[in-house]
């Protein structure tokens, strides 16, 4: 005890600027929107490089296995692009398909949180911007958050404060999916009106009205519902196709005329 008593004494000085330094930086983040973008981005860069490290080293030993899965993947993701051709070709003589795919690795994953993120070995080196959709072979992931040069930060589907856009795949019937911080296979389906028929089994997909993720994609079943105290609107419980809390590679999606509609937004 005396000896670690004489060691704190010997570097004291060292010790006190270190602490110095970090309260500095804590101060500075908080206070400060630019030094807390950068200082999230040398975390991300360096949280990444070790995530990086420790997953080459696991996945060294399985690489055989880990091929099988991503080519089991990407045969899923052509049937998913074939059902999206089929559906423009059914509406349209002409084929108008604005999203392309680029696939990258799960660094880091939570799912324990009120509020995950991910890690993935992709960044704007390789084309990843932020606002872009990320999907699985079985259903969505969430949106990319920050990127630097090799890797990017996912915000979860599985994130109290994010919403997306879905409908039932059997009609016209738009409400918003939500995550309330409890099961990381359940999520709550909110402003479907009641006057629109539900049924347990209901299949739930992405309703196309935004940037992030094509129509279409299947994102779970109805589970259970009921009426909201106003009566105007059903409380509807959904049960996740995709197992969140397993995955290891990811499709990142490149909505090609994401710019154009941003414009066409920003001057509404």
């Amino acid at each position: 005890m005396q000896q670690i008593f004489n060691i704190l004494l010997r570097y004291k000085n060292f010790l006190i600027y270190i602490s110095l330094l970090f309260f500095s930086i804590v101060f500075l983040s908080k206070k400060s929107f630019f030094h807390e973008s950068f200082i999230n981005k040398i975390s991300l860069s360096l949280s990444g490089s070790i995530h990086s490290v420790k997953n080459k080293t696991i996945n060294y030993f399985d690489l055989f296995e880990k091929n099988q899965i991503l080519k089991t993947e990407n045969e899923k993701l052509k049937i998913y692009e074939l059902i999206y051709l089929n559906q423009e070709l059914e509406s349209s003589n002409t084929i108008n398909f604005p999203f392309k795919t680029i696939g990258a690795k799960i660094l880091k994953n939570s799912f324990t949180n009120n509020r995950n993120y991910l890690i993935i070995d992709k960044g704007f080196k390789d084309g990843i911007y932020a606002e872009m959709g990320v999907i699985s072979d079985d259903g969505l992931i969430g949106i990319i958050n920050q990127t630097t040069e090799n890797f990017s930060s996912v915000i979860s589907i599985l994130h109290k404060d994010i919403k997306l856009n879905m409908k039932f795949k059997k009609n016209l019937s738009f409400g918003s999916l939500l995550w309330q911080g409890e099961s990381p296979n359940k999520m709550k389906l909110v402003d479907i009106a009641t006057i629109n028929p539900v049924s347990i089994g209901d299949t739930i997909v992405t309703g196309g009205m935004s940037s992030y993720f094509p129509e279409g994609i299947p994102i779970g079943t109805v589970i259970s519902f009921k009426n909201t105290p106003s009566g105007n609107f059903y409380d509807i419980d959904v049960e996740l196709f995709s197992n969140l809390t397993q995955k290891k590679y990811v499709y990142i999606i490149e909505n090609i005329n994401s710019e154009e509609i941003k414009n066409l937004e920003n001057n509404e």
